[in-house]
């Protein structure tokens, strides 16, 4: 008889039984007004019984929709919450497929379009959003269901798939690629290998303890979530997202901290804090993991933080696939390279990489294309593979330092096409401007230039008030050495080229990073003038 198929609500039962005492969530408590008195600590038993409270009130309030099991439920959610993770699993665990929207997607147009391509019967909406949802199916407000008596109603038995392909929920990319957010079914079959994935990548420890490394609106913290619990191992959400260094130092110090998952732009500020912080060095330094994903992690930093004996670890991860290779760790040479996850079936394809940058210390590089294979468990639904092969291509790409070891050389959007038809490699420049500059001059950058000579930089500055003229050259001054070294058409060799924008011009996605199209065309009839008098 084949073993019965698993989901984050199976494992969530099962581990409840086994472990019912042991901590699954270690909550933000607020007193009445509404300022943070600690944390409080849920048990498996107890999270069980508030999701459980959960699916029996969204049973009820659904029926009277019309709805039936197996139907798709949308959520608008901030996602900071534990409620906002209950209404999840408790849409979940009344045998609903609940597809997730964050408050950050603001258009009701794309949400609406979203809900219909996936067939969704009702939208449960964060209260103070619902006069801005404008959808074709009913709307209900979300509500807390914790404190309240729904003993009496029926509460349906765990769902269990009969198919790896089942979709268990739906997430959404960011659509910075295609402009319009793409469905991302996840099924059971890739989640039980997420699971897996989770479980490879996290400290195995009698009870792992780490901190929530996003909303419940974005697939990160379901992936890690379930992970953690399958092992009874228990997350603490911060009271703000990201965690601030105020609070790392208190998760450590008194709720038994011992990894952390940041995107890398966010570690990298609480990394400088760290640096004039003795308190928040010795929490990092106390840590079994610090993880870190999403863009590259600032060199000048990342040294830093190895020098001074922190556990470092990046994670390459996405919507589509979840984690997919991690850093190999510890302090040899290899510390620092790239290996794809256990179990996995993925293909190095090599692109097109002729005319891209060399410089006076190294040689050119083959360039390969990390593409899943079609038999890989993670591989995501055919919905979203290559017509022509049928496999994943990624777009991200990489260069083999070493058999099986790799290092990320950005994403296939990252390299630009210059008029005169070479590449330019924009995430090179960008991690230069912040290595010279981050620390004093500027907050962000973006390189842009699609179809120019040359690249240009938009640049937000640290400070509300400066003067641009003189930010421009000196920013330039630092980078010139680098520069120098590359090809013309790669080239940043005038002020004109490093633009000044006013504080807060850059839009950051969930990771906080910048999407360059976006920007390039927000920006345009400046970039045209800039490049108009050259």
């Amino acid at each position: 008889m084949a073993p019965q198929l698993s989901t984050h609500i199976t494992n969530l039962v099962e581990v409840a039984s086994k472990h019912p005492d042991r901590p699954a969530l270690k909550v933000p408590r607020l007193s009445d007004k509404a300022t943070s008195t600690g944390y409080e600590t849920l048990s498996f038993a107890q999270f069980l019984g508030d999701v459980e409270n959960s699916a029996r009130y969204w049973t009820r309030e659904l029926s009277k929709k019309g709805l039936r099991q197996g139907d798709v439920v949308g959520l608008w959610l901030k996602g900071l919450l534990y409620l906002d993770g209950l209404s999840v699993w408790g849409i979940s665990r009344a045998g609903f497929t609940p597809q997730i929207f964050s408050v950050k997607l603001t258009s009701g147009e794309v949400i609406s379009t979203l809900l219909d391509g996936a067939d969704a019967k009702a939208f449960l909406v964060e209260p103070s959003w619902v006069n801005k949802a404008k959808v074709n199916v009913p709307m209900i407000p979300i509500v807390d269901t914790r404190f309240m008596d729904l003993g009496h109603l029926p509460l349906a038995p765990v769902w269990i798939p009969s198919s790896d392909k089942d979709v268990v929920t739906i997430y959404h990319s960011s659509g910075s690629t295609s402009g319009m957010p793409k469905s991302i079914p996840v099924t059971v079959g890739w989640l039980e290998f997420c699971t897996i994935k989770m479980q490879e990548l996290l400290p195995q420890k009698e009870e792992t303890v780490i901190a929530a490394n996003g909303t419940f609106a974005h697939p990160a913290i379901f992936m890690v979530t379930t992970g953690v619990h399958a092992s009874a191992g228990s997350i603490i959400l911060p009271k703000e997202m990201p965690c601030s260094s105020s609070e790392i130092k208190l998760m450590v110090k008194e709720y038994g901290l011992r990894s952390l998952f940041m995107y890398s732009s966010y570690l990298a500020d609480r990394l400088r804090d760290a640096h004039s912080d003795p308190e928040l060095l010795k929490a990092f330094q106390s840590l079994d993991d610090i993880m870190f994903g999403g863009l590259p992690l600032e060199q000048e930093e990342a040294s830093w933080a190895r020098a001074q004996g922190m556990k470092m670890k990046e994670v390459f991860a996405s919507t589509e696939l979840g984690v997919l290779m991690s850093s190999v760790g510890g302090n040899g040479p290899d510390s620092t390279l790239l290996q794809p996850m256990n179990g996995t079936s993925y293909k190095f394809l090599p692109v097109n990489s002729g005319n891209l940058n060399k410089t006076e210390l190294s040689s050119s590089e083959q360039l390969l294309e990390l593409v899943v294979s079609a038999e890989s468990r993670d591989c995501p639904v055919p919905s979203l593979r290559n017509k022509e092969t049928g496999n994943f291509h990624t777009g991200d790409l990489f260069v083999e330092v070493k058999r099986g070891l790799y290092e990320s050389r950005g994403r296939n959007d990252d390299w630009i096409k210059m008029s005169s038809a070479l590449r330019c490699d924009t995430l090179a420049i960008e991690q230069n401007i912040m290595e010279k500059c981050a620390f004093d001059l500027i907050d962000r950058v973006v390189v842009v230039g699609s179809g120019r000579p040359s690249p240009a930089v938009l640049v937000e500055p640290k400070a509300e008030e400066v003067d641009p003229v003189s930010l421009s050259k000196e920013i330039l001054r630092r980078i010139t050495p680098f520069h120098e070294r590359r090809y013309m058409h790669e080239r940043i060799d005038h002020a004109r080229y490093v633009i000044i924008l006013p504080h807060g011009s850059l839009s950051k996605t969930a990771k906080g990073s910048v999407q360059r199209k976006i920007v390039e065309k927000a920006f345009q009839t400046q970039l045209d003038q800039v490049y108009a008098s050259a």
